[in-house]
């Protein structure tokens, strides 16, 4: 695969994000210092790590035995040998499915939006579960830090669901073999995601079978629900300027609504994202053509959610009106639907289909 740049947007879990636009909170780290300053910053951090006299460098991990694989992906590919045993998540879930194969990970992205302590209560409880220390947090909202990562001595890097900038993968390839997002950012599906992560570590087959696992557990709940397989839906947020945002074809969230049975509305087709978004922005003026019998939408603040649904245009829209439309504020069920992954998704679901069925019948 032919390596190229791509401007690459930052990711938010309900909010899109777009160009020069920041959240007001949390507060965003300081900017990256010039690319030649940090690749020698990274150099001399990974030269730090290889003489440390902590257990188990990046070096020593990677003569633990078997065989070598190679992974393609948007920045062409990266080869990986031996068996890994000190892995980083700088993506978004990347973590929960090295946990459900039984890894726990030495640092993972630090969820700011989600968790008070930024760690995800299914992480929490996996770790547990395996008799495992708490990660190391990565700060990753603005960027990712490979200064830090390197003080980890990782023997492999993960981003498979994120925006990884190629400068950032160039710097964190010094560190460690890194596998950023495969095709386009922000939207590696899921299964791809644990296929992709399973490879890396040498559990192809039981990465494998968790796939067919969390398939069959999503078929039964579609099954549960045949109400689901004869609607549209659009799923989607408010931004900032008060303007519609619906979810495209391809993100984690419009893909689940179709794997549980539903079918994208005809205004999902008119959308058009900005280059490397993974939403579509739409005027309040625009909303009576939202075709849509199921509307899912997500706020940050309730306050948000108010003062959409006060609007007059938008009590207009039929999903509206015919009690189709569920709203969504709590933060973990927004990163678990957002990001989803075989951990997280039965965490969400006991509190995401009840809400649907409702919709679906036309009683939220």
């Amino acid at each position: 695969m032919p390596h190229h740049r791509r401007t690459v947007l930052r990711r938010w879990p309900i909010v899109p994000r777009r160009k020069g636009f920041r959240m007001p909170a949390p507060p965003w780290r300081s900017a990256f210092p010039p690319y030649a300053t940090r690749i020698t910053a990274v150099a001399a951090a990974v030269a730090l790590a290889a003489t440390g006299c902590g257990t188990g460098t990046a070096e020593d991990a990677s003569e633990g035995g078997g065989e070598s694989v190679t992974i393609e992906h948007v920045y062409g590919s990266t080869e990986i040998s031996g068996t890994p045993e000190r892995i980083a998540t700088v993506g978004w879930s990347d973590e929960g499915t090295l946990l459900e194969l039984g890894i726990v990970p030495v640092g993972l992205a630090e969820s700011t939006y989600a968790s008070e302590d930024g760690y995800l209560p299914w992480d929490v409880e996996k770790i547990e579960e395996l008799g495992g220390e708490k990660p190391t947090l990565l700060h990753t909202d603005d960027g990712i830090d490979a200064e830090e990562v390197a003080t980890l001595e990782p023997d492999l890097i993960l981003g498979v669901q994120s925006g990884m900038e190629e400068s950032e993968y160039e710097q964190l390839s010094q560190v460690a073999p890194t596998i950023p997002y495969l095709d386009q950012p922000w939207m590696t599906g899921w299964k791809e995601q644990s296929l992709t992560i399973g490879k890396a570590v040498g559990q192809e087959d039981e990465a494998q079978q968790l796939v067919d696992d969390t398939e069959d557990y999503i078929a039964g709940l579609a099954e549960e629900h045949p109400e689901f397989a004869d609607k549209t839906f659009v799923i989607g947020t408010v931004m900032p300027d008060g303007q519609l945002a619906f979810y495209v074809e391809g993100e984690a969230r419009p893909e689940l609504m179709k794997q549980l049975g539903f079918t994208p509305a005809g205004v999902t087709e008119t959308l058009e994202p900005e280059e490397g978004a993974f939403y579509g922005i739409m005027s309040m003026e625009e909303a009576d053509t939202i075709d849509a019998d199921v509307m899912v939408m997500w706020y940050n603040t309730e306050e948000d959610q108010k003062k959409l649904e006060d609007n007059s245009v938008f009590q207009q829209i039929p999903a509206v009106e015919n009690g189709g439309y569920i709203a969504f504020t709590d933060p973990t069920i927004a990163m678990a639907v957002s990001t989803p992954n075989p951990l997280s998704l039965p965490w969400a679901m006991d509190d995401f289909i009840p809400e649907l069925a409702k919709a679906a019948e036309g009683e939220a």
